[in-house]
């Protein structure tokens, strides 16, 4: 009797093992088992890749084309050295700089505690600085390029006067600093004196350092020339005319491959020096306050204007990441009907159809009067003169950036994009178009914005609609098993 029972339970389990509601369930967990199986592996692969995707917002993480070039054209060592106690690295930093090395081994990146080799930064404070913990080093040869820890950020403040950081300049300082330490010799830019010029904002000249420009003043009153060194003069809202000879000394200058950005003011006083070396270039002051009649084409008030980019080289970046510049007590600059063919003008800013330009600047009316012009006016222009040099049996170039404005520099500006458009000025004008769109990231999270209807349609899909279909689905599943 015992016999038999044992042989009918095990005639039960072995029928067991036949029945389709097992069948089903051991596929199911097979399946489940194969693909956990499946995700470990490809976790365990794709571990081991060293390529990343950037998916942030902004491409915080992301090199630009310009630095990656530079990168693949890079044959010599640099050494990134990061001051930081073990263990407290920045991690956002690290991905970044991480991500030189993967383009160029000739980079090392290492960090230095500052607390175990107090000793360390005394090669790198020379000149009486401090390294404060943070800070990175980059360093070639027996050059080298101190980034301070607050360069790696642009802070901005709040309407109640509280500081935080507003862009991430991690990868524009690390990119300059590899610029310095390979360049044989740094850009050399003379600012215009003796004509009642304004002054360099300090926030922009701090930034054209920090792009390893040196700034040097210059008076050709008492200069016989323009210094053989100057890469670019800049004239800076001049209020009086320049002297013939001044006029003959910038002349001389820009026609031996010269470089120049002037910023005009518009001004009572006849300038005819300025106005013969602009004439030579193909160029003429409009002379005349421009209002826009085009409420999109203004803020606040008409006079000051948010001009449309054009398309080139120097507003391209700006364009691509939406960009405006702001222009205040602008003048226009006329392309003139005769100039020399090798000479080439390309509008970077300019009005909308409906500005007009005021001729009487002690006119208290802003309404277009007679004898008032009508747009479109260039506020800015980019001006390349290619004139053959017999002797030398190559082309002379020439190029020149005139802005109508003497507001343009104002620092309360910067942040809008004018600060931008001048750097890209600058590195277009000497011909470093890979270093034009290297700018910092914004930090600043952008929100979603629904209105009710949307949240009333979003709240029926997660909280009906959905569990509609899963409760549906398992009813589904039920049923066809109980009939099994």
């Amino acid at each position: 009797m015992k016999k038999t029972d044992k042989k009918a339970d095990k005639k039960k389990i072995m029928d067991s093992f036949k029945d389709k509601k097992f069948k089903y369930g051991g596929y199911a967990t097979l399946l489940t088992a194969f693909v956990l199986a499946i995700l470990v592996v490809v976790n365990l692969v794709v571990g081991q890749i060293p390529y990343k995707i950037d998916l942030t917002e902004n491409r915080m993480f992301s090199l630009s084309d310009q630095t990656e070039k530079l990168l693949e054209n890079l044959d010599q060592e640099i050494r990134i050295i990061g001051l930081y106690k073990a263990g407290q690295e920045n991690p956002t930093f690290d991905e970044i700089l991480q991500r030189y090395r993967r383009i160029n081994k000739n980079i090392s990146i290492t960090y230095i505690d500052p607390v175990k080799n107090p000793t360390f930064a005394n090669q790198y404070t020379k000149d009486g600085t401090d390294l404060r913990e943070g800070s990175y080093i980059v360093e070639s040869n027996d050059k080298y390029k101190v980034i301070d820890y607050y360069d790696l950020f642009n802070i901005s403040s709040d309407q109640y006067g509280n500081s935080y950081p507003e862009s991430l300049a991690v990868e524009q300082r690390v990119t300059s600093a590899i610029q310095y330490v390979i360049a044989d010799e740094l850009p050399t830019i003379y600012t215009l004196e003796g004509h009642l010029e304004q002054t360099l904002p300090f926030q922009l000249q701090q930034q054209m350092e920090l792009e390893n420009y040196e700034i040097k003043p210059l008076s050709l009153l008492t200069e016989e020339s323009v210094p053989s060194d100057a890469t670019i003069l800049m004239v800076i809202a001049p209020q009086r005319d320049i002297t013939s000879e001044e006029e003959e000394k910038i002349r001389e200058f820009l026609n031996n491959n010269g470089r120049a950005m002037f910023f005009m003011d518009v001004v009572e006083e006849e300038m005819p020096n300025f106005d013969s070396l602009f004439k030579s270039y193909g160029v003429a002051l409009n002379k005349s306050l421009i209002i826009e009649g085009d409420r999109n084409h203004y803020f606040q008030s008409p006079a000051w204007i948010v001009p449309k980019l054009e398309t080139h080289d120097i507003i391209s970046p700006m364009r691509t990441n939406k960009m405006q510049v702001l222009t205040i007590g602008a003048q226009g600059i006329e392309e003139l009907d005769i100039k020399k063919r090798s000479i080439e003008i390309k509008p970077l800013l300019v009005t909308s159809d409906d500005a007009w330009g005021k001729k009487d600047l002690s006119s208290e009316i802003l309404e277009k009067e007679e004898g008032d012009p009508q747009g479109p006016f260039n506020v800015a222009v980019a001006i390349e003169d290619n004139e053959w040099n017999e002797e030398e049996n190559a082309y002379d170039e020439t190029k020149l950036v005139v802005v109508g404005d003497a507001e343009f520099l104002n620092p309360q500006f910067a942040s809008i994009g004018n600060a931008d458009f001048v750097l890209n000025g600058l590195n277009w004008l000497q011909d470093e178009q890979e270093s034009i769109s290297i700018r910092p990231k914004s930090l600043t999270s952008s929100y979603l914005t629904i209105n009710a209807f949307q949240k009333l349609v979003i709240a029926g899909i997660t909280v009906i609609l959905i569990p509609l279909i899963i409760l549906g689905a398992g009813l589904v599943m039920w049923l066809r098993r109980r009939h099994l």
